[in-house]
Order: structure tokens, then C-alpha cells, then sequence
């Protein structure tokens, strides 16, 4: 780069990052989760309350059991933290509020993350200044890692954590001392308390030490000795924040681990038009919802990357070795927590949710690769001044982009899809985050003084109802039966709807607020009276 960057350059970076998220943390809204992590985070509290003998406790209603509740083998550091922050100011019965405090929790650990993500591409990067900010920039400019960085309260938690503790992994290859170590073993025990699926850290620790172990004799004794400590320390940092294992702490550990490999969904996902079982699904269905919803530069750059790092494991090999230097060992890591999770889940034929949220986690490593593709292409490519032309115009494409479609970044696809209506053919707002700009939209148009009924179709709906700010929520109530209301509010989870909409079939034939990020509809509210 020929523009000259200054020190204070990623002080200014993150510090409007910081402002551009806190103004509009307000906008996005409630998704399918939120109140089902609530309540997982406030049984958690009575459990933990119960075993510490807390006084003048009020317990939550109905009276939940964390022994016997379904959920109880889930780490809920962030569900509790939420719940005692609500708590603390007051706003247990404040649906606005207590929403919006969980939103801009999600948003302030998402700016840690991307500090945390700066560093490692720094550490990567050393002699090139530009490309950490680079990197940071088109980790931010991913249109759906960017909205569920706002509200969604498990898949993003995990990326979060995930990546901190893939830095402190980083960090600890480069400079092994037994402070980094004990950071990494931190950094580990937070990361499996959000999910499970983050014990692919601790096995590539234990993997790359072990195979030092037998490769390089000279690594015995402190391998040995930090095999010995991190994986003991890991659990021991991970155990206070997740109450259900205070007691009988490794046969529940065991059984956490034994139900989330064997977990069943019973229910219906769709892709390309298909409407696939979820216990099914066919091994494709990751790598295509990762390639149809990632700009398409940054396609091409990971693979650029990925080809990279193959290139020099296969140099490697020659002399038995995976990794000849420190930046080989670190971009071998990165490709096994990134693409590993992705072989798991389709080797093992894992039962996944709506689209590829579950395996958000892996992306940042796919960013990195994305950093690794582009200095190859810097070192080996004619036209250096071509690509980063290129690379620029995507990042700016990107950032327009995710302007229009703000704030359902999260229904974003690229260039490659086209054609028929994307909601017949593919999952859109699943979780129901678009009711609430509907419902403003829609409470816009109601004249003061006077009230309006909804019908809504499916769950998350209620939610974004009760989250409205008091002055839109007064013009508007819900109705639970149909004859009775004077709108329909839907986001066509079902096939019916998707397919009346498209044909304009009865009150679909009568929209009063239709929202289309892009131009693809996903949610809709329809008159249901004749006014």
C-alpha cells in the first residue's frame, strides 16, 4: 500500500466501529432463541443459587430443575451474565429493555472478537501493517456474521470465544512459555463453556503438541510437561461458569459430550427449493450455504488460501513434517479449525438447524485463510495493484450492500443466486428478526389515539411485539384469533404461505408492510379486514 498507516490508525478503526454498532444496536430485532437462552440462563442462576445457599432468592416460575432440565448440559457464562445484569438494573419485566441489554452485550463481545481477530492476523502478519486492519474490515463487511452479531445468543457467543482462543493457541505456538499457556488453557475453558463443538480446540492443542512430541525429541520433557497441565487447567477454568457441573463433574462432562454427538432434530430444512430432514441431510448442505451467502472475492481468496497452505503441508512432507516454520504451523491450525468442524459435521452426518448458523465459528479462520490467499496472490500474481483494486472494490461493494440491506444483513446471498423468489427456495428470516421493523413500520401508519390488532403466525413474532418501544407498542396489540384481527404477520416459515404470497392468493393479495432487504421479501403484514 502506498498510503502511509499511522499507529493510530486501528485506535480510529475500532473506535468508529465501536460508535457505527452502539447507534445501531437499536434496530435489529428479536430472535427465535433469545427468551429460550433467557430462561436457560435464569435456571442456571436458581441451580447455582440453591447449591451456594443464597438468601431471599426468588426463584423463577414454573420452578425449573437444572438436574432434570433438558438443556442443563449447555455452558451459559453469557446467559447468566445477562440474567444477573437485568437483574441488577431492575428490568426482569422490561421486554424493551432487557432485549436491548442482551444486544449490545452481543455487539460488545463481537467488537472484542474483532480486536481479538486483529491480533492474530497481526501476529500472522508482522512486516505488513495493512493487512490485519484488511482482514478485520472484510470479517466485519460478512453480511450474516454481521447481524448475528446482534442478537443471536449461542452460535455467535461461541464465535466469539472460539476465536479468542484460537489467537491464545496461536500465540502460544509462537511464544511458548507457560504464561501463554495458562491464557490459552483460560481462553479454552470460556470457549467450551459457550458450546461444546469448541473442543476442537483443545484437540488441535493436544494434537500439535503430540505430534512435536514424536517428531521433534528435543520437545519431549516441555511438551510433556504442558500436555500434562492444559487440558486439567482447561476444566478447571470451564467449571465455574457452567454450575451444572459442580457436582459429579466428569461423568457429566461425559454425558454433555455424548448427548450433543447423538442430538436429533426432528424437523425440515430447505435449500435450493428442497425441503430437506434435518436428520438427513446431504453432505453438501454446509459448503453450499458457506458459498452462497460469502462475497464472492472472498471466495475466491480463501480457496486461494486453502490451496496455499496445502501447498507448503505437501512441501512439508517431503521431510515428514506438516509445518517447516512458525507461519506454516500457525496457517496449518488455522485450516483444521477451520475446515475441520465442516469434515465433522458432514463425516459424522450431524443434524444441523436453519441454514449454516451452527458452524459460524469456523468463519473467522476462513477470514484468516482469506488474508493468506491475498499475500499469495501478492507474492506470486502479476498486477499487485490489480488485486488490491479489486480486493478494495469488494470490500466497497460489500459495505453497500450490507447499507441496503440494513438491518437484515442477515437474509444476505451473493451474485451467484438469482432467479425465482428466494423464499420458496431458500430458508430466509427463520428466526423472525424482521417483525420488529415491520411492526414500526407498520405502527407508523396507524393514526395516534387509535389501536390495531395482529394476528401473528408463528412464535418469535410475540417477541418483537412485546420488545417495541412503548409509543409504537400502544398503537398495536395481539390477537390470537383470526376472525378477530386486522393483520396477519408472517416470515412464510411454512409452505403455504411462501406459495400464496408468491401467487397473491387471498389476503397476500393485500400487504399493509412487506419487508425485502435486497429485494427478496421475508417477512410480511397483511390486511385481513377491508378497511
Amino acid at each position: 500500500m502506498n498510503f502511509k498507516f499511522q499507529p493510530w490508525f486501528p485506535v480510529l478503526f475500532f473506535g468508529l466501529f465501536l460508535l457505527l454498532g452502539l447507534a445501531i444496536v437499536d434496530d435489529y430485532g428479536i430472535s427465535w432463541d433469545e427468551s429460550i437462552q433467557r430462561r436457560h440462563g435464569r435456571v442456571s442462576i436458581d441451580y447455582a443459587a440453591e447449591k451456594l445457599g443464597v438468601d431471599n432468592y426468588t426463584k423463577l416460575e414454573p420452578d425449573w430443575d437444572l438436574e432434570d432440565y433438558q438443556w442443563s448440559n449447555y455452558g451459559m457464562i453469557y446467559q447468566i451474565t445477562a440474567n444477573l445484569l437485568e437483574q441488577a438494573f431492575g428490568w426482569e419485566q422490561d421486554f424493551y429493555r432487557y432485549y436491548k441489554l442482551r444486544h449490545v452485550m452481543n455487539f460488545l463481545l463481537l467488537w472484542l472478537a474483532m480486536m481479538y481477530f486483529y491480533r492474530t492476523v497481526k501476529l500472522r502478519f508482522p512486516d505488513h501493517e495493512w493487512y490485519p486492519l484488511l482482514g478485520t474490515l472484510a470479517l466485519i463487511l460478512s453480511p450474516r456474521i454481521f447481524a448475528h452479531g446482534f442478537y443471536n445468543p449461542k452460535d455467535h457467543i461461541l464465535l466469539v470465544f472460539y476465536l479468542i482462543s484460537v489467537f491464545t493457541l496461536l500465540r502460544f505456538l509462537r511464544h511458548r512459555t507457560w504464561r501463554n499457556l495458562v491464557f490459552h488453557a483460560f481462553a479454552t475453558g470460556l470457549a467450551l463453556n459457550t458450546r461444546l463443538p469448541a473442543l476442537i480446540v483443545p484437540l488441535t492443542t493436544i494434537c500439535i503438541l503430540g505430534f512435536e512430541l514424536l517428531r521433534e525429541r528435543k520437545f519431549i520433557g516441555q511438551n510433556l510437561g504442558w500436555l500434562g497441565v492444559y487440558l486439567p487447567l482447561a476444566i478447571a477454568f470451564m467449571v465455574p461458569f457452567f454450575p451444572f457441573l459442580w457436582e459429579d463433574t466428569f461423568t457429566r462432562l461425559i454425558a454433555a459430550f455424548s448427548e450433543m454427538s447423538d442430538f436429533e432434530w426432528d424437523s425440515h430444512v430447505l435449500l435450493f427449493g428442497d425441503n430437506l430432514h434435518a436428520l438427513d441431510l446431504p453432505a453438501y448442505y454446509i459448503p453450499a450455504w458457506i458459498l452462497i451467502t460469502t462475497p464472492i472475492i472472498y471466495l475466491l481468496l480463501m480457496f486461494t488460501g486453502i490451496f496455499a497452505t496445502l501447498k507448503n503441508m505437501i512441501g512439508s512432507m517431503r521431510d515428514l513434517r506438516l509445518w517447516r516454520n512458525d507461519d506454516e504451523l500457525s496457517d496449518f491450525a488455522q485450516l483444521g479449525l477451520s475446515i475441520g468442524p465442516i469434515l465433522v459435521v458432514i463425516i459424522l452426518h450431524s443434524t444441523l438447524y436453519n441454514g449454516w448458523r451452527h458452524l459460524h465459528f469456523v468463519y473467522p479462520g476462513l477470514v484468516y485463510l482469506l488474508m493468506i490467499g491475498f499475500d499469495y496472490a501478492q507474492r506470486n500474481w502479476a498486477r499487485q495493484q490489480v488485486q488490491r483494486v479489486v480486493f478494495g472494490a469488494a470490500l466497497l461493494f460489500t459495505a453497500v450492500q450490507m447499507v441496503r440491506y440494513h438491518p437484515h444483513q442477515n437474509v444476505y446471498f451473493n451474485e451467484a443466486i438469482q432467479g425465482e423468489p428466494l423464499m420458496v427456495r431458500f430458508e430466509m428470516d427463520y428466526w423472525g428478526t424482521g417483525f420488529r421493523d415491520a411492526f414500526l413500520q407498520l405502527a407508523d401508519q396507524i393514526p395516534e389515539g387509535e389501536v390495531r390488532s395482529v394476528k401473528c403466525e408463528i412464535w418469535p413474532c410475540k417477541d418483537n411485539f412485546y420488545s417495541l418501544p412503548p409509543e409504537a407498542k400502544a398503537k398495536l396489540r395481539l390477537e390470537g384469533a383470526w376472525h378477530k384481527a386486522d393483520y396477519l404477520a408472517t416470515n412464510f416459515t411454512y409452505a403455504n404461505s411462501r406459495y400464496d404470497r408468491r401467487d397473491l392468493k387471498l389476503h397476500f393479495a393485500n400487504p399493509a408492510v412487506e419487508i425485502a432487504p435486497g429485494g427478496h421479501l421475508i417477512i410480511g403484514v397483511y390486511k385481513l379486514k377491508e378497511e
